[in-house]
């Protein structure tokens, strides 16, 4: 839009120019007019030539007096040249020819208006000129403390979020650390005491269990602890391949029908393996002795799908622990980010049941 403003600006710089010639207001034969229409011409110039455009308009200055092409060059001299000789020539030039082009000079009075016609004129010019480039130049300055100033709110912000993040992460690991630690060490403490070895086995569990998930939330201490680009990576992240693992040791009834296409996107597996997860863990809490099933596959062509279903619980329950009850949230918030949903339900017979749809392509919600 810019750009075509420009243009139509120039196209009536050079047609009022032209006009000077056309009306014949200071011409008086076919001469007269080229030179003229010559210096209008040059100042299509004016932009990329400032002084060629002067040049050009400088002899239908000279000769016929016409001032406004010379003026117009003059003007856009002041406005992009940063040389303060070659304005200055180009004033005294376009000065010198505002003088010269006065009708009569007889007397003192004639001088000195002449004087004060090319003075007034030239240095009008020069003074617009000059005020236009003091203007783009005070706009680019403005623009640039602009884009400082919100340089330095957006890195304001990211320190503030930096600390946050810090503090967060010293809290996980005052708050969480250490009761996984004595989880781990108390399991372990099981396994010596005791000989039953179901009781060994269920402790030796427990005690991974524990070890695994203070790895991994160490890990993700680190992700919150650095900020930036530098930020500490995520240790491997589960896919479909650490599926099959993840069934073995639920130490659970469990059924897997998976028929999902190699190649799946990253983000996708991850999100079948931790609903997957969320589950078995669910049967672990609310429905000990319940059979699993799991199936998974690619509906339409283009949704994948994963039922995990688990019956009736058939064993005594632990005495349930307070919790935040986030499992099932979390799941249809990273489902919901993916463009996809999930859903989970209670049958009338006692099974339970969470589904899982995600587009095949993974795609993120903008």
């Amino acid at each position: 839009m810019r750009r075509y403003r420009a243009i139509l600006v120039d196209i009536g710089l050079v047609g009022i120019a032209a006009l000077d010639g056309v009306l014949g207001l200071y011409t008086s034969g076919m001469t007269e007019l080229i030179l003229t229409l010559v210096g209008a011409a040059g100042l299509l110039l004016r932009r990329r030539f400032p002084l060629v455009a002067v040049a050009l308009a400088l002899p239908a200055l000279f000769l016929t007096g016409g001032p406004i092409a010379s003026v117009i060059a003059l003007a856009t001299v002041a406005t992009r040249v940063s040389s303060t000789t070659a304005l200055a020539v180009a004033t005294a030039v376009t000065f010198l020819g505002l003088t010269l082009s006065w009708d009569s000079i007889e007397s003192i009075n004639d001088l000195v208006l002449a004087i004060v016609y090319g003075t007034m004129t030239s240095g009008g010019a020069v003074a617009i000129g000059r005020l236009r480039r003091s203007q783009t130049r005070l706009a680019a300055s403005l623009a640039e403390l602009e884009r400082a100033r919100e340089e330095e709110t957006r890195l304001a912000a990211r320190e503030a979020v930096a600390e946050e993040r810090a503090h967060l992460a010293r809290e996980m690991h005052d708050v969480v650390s250490h009761q996984v630690s004595l989880i781990t060490v108390q399991a372990g403490a099981l396994m010596v005491r005791v000989e039953d070895p179901e009781v060994v086995d269920t402790a030796d569990t427990i005690r991974q269990l524990a070890a695994t998930t203070l790895t991994e939330l160490r890990q993700m201490l680190l992700v919150l602890r650095t900020d930036g680009p530098e930020a500490a990576p995520l240790t491997p992240q589960p896919t479909l391949a650490h599926l099959r693992e993840l069934l073995d040791a639920a130490d659970l009834d469990v059924t897997a029908h998976v028929d999902l296409p190699d190649g799946l996107a990253q983000v996708v597996q991850r999100a079948v393996y931790r609903t997957v997860q969320e589950g078995l863990t669910n049967v672990r809490k609310h429905a000990p002795g319940a059979r699993v099933e799991v199936t998974a596959g690619v509906e339409a062509g283009e949704t994948v799908v994963l039922r995990v279903v688990n019956s009736a619980p058939t064993g005594p329950r632990a005495p349930q622990i307070a919790t935040a009850r986030l499992g099932h949230r979390g799941l249809s918030e990273r489902e919901h980010l993916l463009g996809g949903s999930f859903r989970s339900r209670a049958g009338d017979d006692g099974s339970y049941e969470i589904e899982l749809r995600l587009p095949l392509s993974g795609h993120s919600r903008p």
